[in-house]
């Protein structure tokens, strides 16, 4: 468990530092917020209706929860290095703080592993721009959701290169002129 704490503050501590982002605009969540932020993530868009119950660990490559599906909102095909470019242009109000989830790994029944930070949408785009020039700062290429802090959207990034969009209030054109 140290190693994923430690981890977590250094991801912290070397976006802020690397991209000179006040710790304002990207924080990580606090410790005792953490669990209750996954928990409304994962109850309103994991599937738990498979055998394994499937959390939110492989969502954005096995399905949503087939409430949320109904919602989709398109899965497009993007280049990992510049696709988050468009989040400016994808989420209405830009300076509104999101929440960004790097999926560590695991699954529901080994314990699924996410960080959590706060942006906004500015600084997430630095930090992703960083975060994929140095392979998530050495801790290897991850899957990760962009959520609205209302809880009214999801976007996930998978490992296969696919932008998975769900819920309502997402400007997707940017996608479909391409």
């Amino acid at each position: 468990m140290k190693r994923l704490v430690s981890g977590i503050f250094r991801l912290e501590h070397e976006v802020i530092t690397r991209c000179g982002i006040s710790k304002e605009h990207f924080r990580k969540v606090n410790g005792n917020q953490w669990e209750n932020i996954y928990q409304k993530i994962a109850e309103k868009y994991a599937d738990k209706t498979k055998i394994w119950k499937n959390g939110l660990h492989g969502a954005n490559v096995n399905g949503y929860s087939p409430k949320r599906m109904k919602k989709l909102l398109g899965c497009y095909a993007v280049d990992y290095s510049t696709w988050f470019y468009f989040l400016p242009q994808i989420i209405e109000d830009e300076n509104k703080m999101v929440y960004f989830l790097i999926d560590r790994g695991s699954d529901w029944y080994g314990g699924e592993r996410f960080w959590i930070f706060e942006s906004c949408i500015p600084e997430l785009v630095k930090a992703l721009d960083l975060l994929n020039h140095t392979a998530f700062l050495d801790n290897g290429w991850s899957d990760y959701y962009i959520v609205s802090k209302k809880y009214k959207w999801i976007i996930g990034f998978n490992h296969h290169d696919i932008v998975s969009c769900v819920g309502e209030g997402l400007n997707l054109d940017c996608f479909k002129n391409q």
